[in-house]
């Protein structure tokens, strides 16, 4: 019987053999130390300013520097306007300059010749790069089962202490952890319309990360680029980042989950990432466009939100799923119409019948059920009951979802004067409350999921 280190580096073998990215650079780059651990990513585009904030940090980053290292991948495409390329070219030249205590290679995907194929580039195509090689470097230390994969983002520092806590946490969490999400904050602005902006957006992030844990799905957990750390095997498994323009952690996480089952991701008590509340255009989707959004247009987005139903149902409609088994009916019995209309927009009953009848037992049906129904699933319904216009004050959308996960004192803390379109001060009280209770819900999530076993 082949052991489960033996499995991982299998794994981690075979993905390196079929699939990965391997840069010309990568023989320049000197040996990986036979003390390394821990290979971090970061993807930087137009960001020399934050990048040496982000370094800097790394500088406290572990007692014992030589268990890590740091690759940068400071990429642009090739129609990239002059200023990017202006800004990227700078950014290489202060991080040649730089001594650090860990060891710092820079991958250049920016200069001429080097730059990305336009319809190739994006932060998705150049984490993947950088994080093939992390693996690679970590195979070659000896290090494919004990080794991990921390990402972070070049505008997005991290508290002092990130290695030794996201090492000591994977040391020691669950055998079927894979990969873990750090807790974070994004800075307040001083700047009132800022600061309204950046609170509704993680208020909103936050809420929808609670409505998850309410619904008992695998995939409870915020999918942010900067807050990831995958084990070696984690990666190898999930086969590597999806090179996407955007939301390329989301999905990177979505495939760690149907890889290794309910638990494979960990959110994690430490350390604490910083992503920025900066606006930005360099990515489709994430903070700094739903900033800039929200600042230019008044976008309703964040301050009208699903409504906790979306939850709700799911939640009844899961509770279903593992004595469907036995009797299918239940799973019929248990879907709203507003779900049932959902479901019928695909072949999905053919599909559940399928799944039940190759299963050999329940477990193995709930499990390949959520392998069907992810993440993904779950936000389309989110947004057909948006389109519908089944929409809810944030604040009081908040409130509900917090009772309905029997957290009653923190939904009391929410303010009840607070009317759309929310000033900046209620805003930040809301932020507050869900700041102070991410750990509860997904504590009592692991909780459930140990006597679900």
């Amino acid at each position: 019987m082949v052991s489960r280190p033996e499995r991982a580096r299998q794994h981690v073998r075979r993905y390196l053999d079929e699939q990965a990215v391997s840069p010309p650079e990568r023989g320049a780059f000197p040996a990986p130390l036979d003390t390394l651990r821990a290979s971090v990513v970061i993807p930087a585009y137009d960001e020399r300013e934050t990048l040496g904030t982000v370094i800097e940090a790394l500088r406290g980053a572990s007692s014992t520097p030589e268990c890590f290292e740091v690759i940068i991948v400071v990429n642009q495409p090739s129609d990239a306007p002059a200023a990017i390329d202006q800004a990227n070219r700078e950014a290489l030249e202060m991080l040649s300059a730089l001594e650090t205590p860990f060891p710092l290679h820079v991958i250049d995907r920016c200069t001429e010749g080097q730059a990305f194929p336009p319809d190739e580039a994006g932060v998705g195509r150049a984490r993947r790069l950088g994080m093939d090689l992390a693996l690679a470097r970590l195979q070659e230390a000896g290090a494919a089962v004990e080794g991990i994969i921390p990402c972070l983002d070049a505008d997005s520092p991290a508290e002092e202490g990130y290695i030794d806590d996201v090492l000591e946490t994977f040391a020691t969490g669950p055998e079927e952890m894979l990969a873990g999400v750090c807790r974070y904050r994004h800075p307040i602005p001083d700047v009132d319309e800022h600061a309204r902006a950046i609170a509704a957006y993680e208020s909103w992030m936050r809420y929808f990360e609670a409505g998850l844990h309410l619904t008992r799905t695998p995939y409870a957990f915020q999918s942010i680029g900067s807050c990831m750390v995958l084990s070696a095997q984690g990666y190898a498994l999930a086969d590597g980042v999806p090179p996407r323009p955007a939301l390329s952690d989301f999905y990177l996480l979505q495939k760690i989950i149907k890889a290794g089952g309910r638990g494979a991701v960990q959110t994690m008590e430490a350390p604490m990432v910083y992503p920025s509340a900066r606006t930005s255009e360099r990515v489709p989707r994430g903070t700094g466009p739903s900033v800039q959004s929200i600042l230019d247009h008044e976008v309703e987005r964040y301050i009208h939100v699903e409504p906790p139903a979306t939850f709700e149902q799911l939640r009844a409609w899961f509770a279903a799923i593992r004595p469907g088994f036995e009797d299918p009916e239940r799973i019929r019995d248990a879907a709203s119409d507003a779900l049932m209309a959902f479901l019928d927009q695909w072949d999905s009953w053919e599909t559940i019948a399928s799944l039940r009848e190759h299963a050999p037992d329940a477990a193995h049906f709930e499990r390949s059920f959520h392998e069907w129904f992810d993440s993904l699933k779950i936000v389309r319904f989110a947004n057909m009951l948006r389109r519908r216009g089944d929409t809810v004050p944030l604040v009081d959308a908040v409130r509900r979802v917090l009772e309905d996960l029997g957290r009653s004192s923190r939904a009391k803390a929410i303010p009840r004067d607070a009317s759309p379109p929310f000033e900046a001060e209620h805003l930040l009280e809301v932020l507050e409350v869900l700041r102070e209770s991410e750990l509860e819900w997904s504590q009592a999530a692991s909780r459930d999921d140990d006597t679900m076993e």
